[in-house]
């Protein structure tokens, strides 16, 4: 036999088997006893047909398989089918067995063809047509200019396209779908929307009484721009809301809005007359933390908001304490809520505070990279409730190409229960990255009072004994050998920023001023002030601009008479970015930076988000380095390096991971044109 003939007689025997046999995939549910088998529906669909089945089953109440009960799921499934945008779908049922048998024949997918308008268009097409089709299209994978269509959601953006007229104060708009007969060769439907608007109302005199004299002011600013506005109701329920908001944050918890106007046939203004009743201002009359709370906890939270004794309820005020009692990390969660004492004259309040303890017993690894110290492996352990007694003792141990640092810090979140943060820290550390080796050993105690969201200051004071070892560096060069320091100062901080991890807008200052002088003879003693600050600013939704500013100065001493990692130092990725860290200045042959007595910094950049979370950007910066003898905060050199570059930021929770790369502009002999850097956080 020819294998032209073999061929023949095995295609007149499988040919038929195959028209036979339905190639479609089989999907089976079993729900109460019942078993349903769907052919012809495809994977994506059969979630939620799958779903739809079992509940349709459930409130059947069928215990066995019947015909009505097939009659009815292959309704009901057809009926999805359309809802789904296949007008022309048909499902046959069949009962074998005791199995409901459901055949799918889905027909040809309908989409949405061209839309057109009728009536009085008040509002652009194009934003018109963004509200009728939103819920087409916000389904993953739709097609965003011929959706499928589905008519339960067509109906719904008409009556988004309703609501959007509303909004601009045409309270009487009506829409109507006008779907076409049938649809076009290709399997789209067009349809027109016709547009009925109706009279525009808007708000005429907005008239306010009622408001505690204390927010008088304050209330008045709310609606002061809101004649000329377009009226509806959802805005005057916005404006009573907000207005009733300002009440209760200030203490006025039982504080009511109401307001009365009067809606004319044919549109125009509308007078609105707004009628506070603000009652009495509450008093907090104690702190109670939840009895679930552990003891340590329930100290640090009566010590942190036991300044609201005896106050009127302040939102703004709790927000300040609520923020300091979990930046102790001793709180997964908090919640404070005011709880009013029934018929009490003057009113009062219990301030009620609950929440969750996170796990107060915490040891973690840590693996890094940092274009100045290198890769950083680190352990650290952490109790933030130690001895239950609500006090966070802290330890770590690192090591990067500079050495081994190893610290251990106790801290007391309510010292003496009161609103002072108060801690001691030991730590040990081996410098050795450049041509000398610094062993040192030092001993710090802090106290941090956050005053207010934006406002903190921290007092501080500490004592360090170093020793300096080299066998290339000349005495000029690397300063004092043998060295023990005693430091005292304070810093301040005014912190405007939405997040000081992710910022996007706002502003910061802050100041720092540091007196050391030689506790063991040596007659080293000098001052040192570090000024900082920065403005952040969003252009677009995309696109923002930040600039910063710092100087760094020390008074009392030349750069020679200081111990070298006491000195200032310039460039890196925080600063002048075109150099490595520290090497803004003078720098040995062997590559040590010497540092001076004075840094100024300026940087300008602008990051463009082009894909979420990824940034790209273009800075700018400038610098100098001193090496003088200074004899005031605002000397410094005016021997300026700029520098001009691009990077990249991927944003994360903890900070964006930065990769920056600057360009040397006016390189000097024995300089490379540029650096990258590689970091975490951002630049200023």
């Amino acid at each position: 036999m020819s294998a032209r003939r073999l061929f023949a007689v095995l295609m007149m025997v499988i040919l038929p088997l195959l028209q036979a046999q339905d190639l479609s995939e089989t999907y089976s549910i079993r729900e109460g006893g019942v078993t349903v088998q769907v052919t012809g529906a495809d994977a994506a669909s059969w979630e939620t047909l799958s779903s739809m089945l079992k509940d349709q089953l459930t409130l059947s109440g069928n215990t066995s398989p019947t015909e009505p009960l097939a009659d009815d799921l292959a309704f009901f499934t057809r009926q999805h089918y359309i809802r789904e945008g296949w007008p022309e779908a048909e499902v046959r049922w069949d009962l074998k067995g005791g199995t409901i048998s459901l055949t799918v024949l889905s027909g040809k997918q309908t989409r949405v063809g061209e839309v057109t308008w009728s009536g009085d268009l008040v509002l652009p097409q194009e934003e018109l047509r963004k509200f009728l089709l939103r819920p087409s299209i916000e389904k993953d994978g739709a097609d965003k200019a011929n959706p499928v269509w589905v008519s339960g959601d067509l109906q719904s953006g008409a009556g988004l396209v309703q609501r959007r007229l509303r909004a601009e104060g045409y309270l009487q708009a009506e829409t109507t779908l006008l779907p076409a007969l049938q649809s076009d060769a290709e399997g789209r439907r067009d349809l027109t929307l016709e547009v009925k608007p109706g009279p525009r109302f808007s708000f005429g005199s907005v008239q306010f009484s009622g408001a505690p004299p204390a927010l008088e002011k304050l209330m008045t600013a709310e609606i002061i721009h809101t004649p000329g506005e377009p009226f509806n109701e959802a805005r005057v329920q916005q404006i009573e809301r907000r207005l009733t908001s300002i009440a209760a944050e200030r203490g006025w918890l039982n504080a009511t809005t109401a307001s009365d106007y009067q809606l004319g046939k044919q549109g125009g203004t509308v007078d609105v007359k707004i009628q506070m009743q603000a009652g009495e201002r509450v008093r907090i009359a104690r702190v109670v933390p939840h009895e679930q709370f552990s003891r340590g906890s329930k100290r640090v939270l009566s010590a942190g908001f036991h300044q609201a004794e005896g106050q009127f309820y302040s939102a703004e005020d709790l927000d300040v304490m609520f923020k300091r009692a979990l930046d102790t990390g001793m709180f997964a969660r908090l919640d404070v809520e005011p709880q009013q004492t029934p018929g009490a004259q003057p009113p009062i309040a219990d301030l009620c505070i609950t929440g969750e303890e996170t796990r107060p017993k915490t040891l973690g690894f840590e693996v890094g990279f940092d274009t100045f110290l290198g890769p950083q492996i680190g352990v650290t352990y952490r109790n933030t409730n130690l001895n239950d007694s609500g006090n966070t003792l802290a330890s770590e141990l690192n090591w990067s190409n500079a050495g081994p640092l190893g610290s251990v810090k106790l801290t007391n979140p309510a010292l003496f229960n009161t609103q002072f943060a108060g801690s001691v820290q030991l730590a040990v550390e081996n410098f050795n990255l450049f041509e000398y080796s610094r062993y040192g050993t030092s001993l710090n105690l802090e106290l941090v009072r956050r005053v207010s969201k934006a406002f903190s200051y921290t007092l501080f004071g500490g004592v360090s004994a170093n020793t300096v070892s080299t066998d290339v560096l000349t005495p000029a060069e690397v300063g004092p050998e043998n060295y023990t320091l005693a430091t005292l100062g304070g810093s301040l901080m005014f912190d405007r920023r939405d997040s000081p991890v992710l910022t996007r807008r706002g502003w910061f200052v802050s100041g720092r001023l540091e007196s050391t002088m030689d506790a063991m003879g040596s007659n080293l003693s000098y001052m040192r002030t570090d000024l900082r600050g920065a403005w952040y600013h969003p252009i677009t939704k995309k696109l923002r601009f930040a600039a910063g500013a710092a100087l760094l100065n020390i008074q009392g001493a030349a750069a020679e008479d200081l111990p070298i990692d006491s000195r200032v130092f310039n460039g890196g990725p925080n600063s002048v970015r075109a150099f490595a860290e520290r090497e803004l200045g003078p720098v040995t042959t062997g590559g040590t930076p010497l540092g001076g007595t004075s840094a100024l910094i300026a940087n300008a950049e602008f990051s463009y988000e082009i894909y979420p979370n990824l940034e790209l950007a273009f800075f700018g910066d400038i610098g100098s380095l001193g090496r003088g003898n200074n004899s005031s905060a605002f000397d410094y050199s005016s021997d300026f390096r700029p520098t001009v570059g691009a990077g990249l930021r991927y944003k994360l929770p903890f900070g964006p991971i930065r990769i920056d790369y600057g360009h040397n502009v006016n390189k000097r002999f024995g300089e490379s044109g540029g650096m990258l850097h590689v970091t975490v956080g951002f630049a200023f």
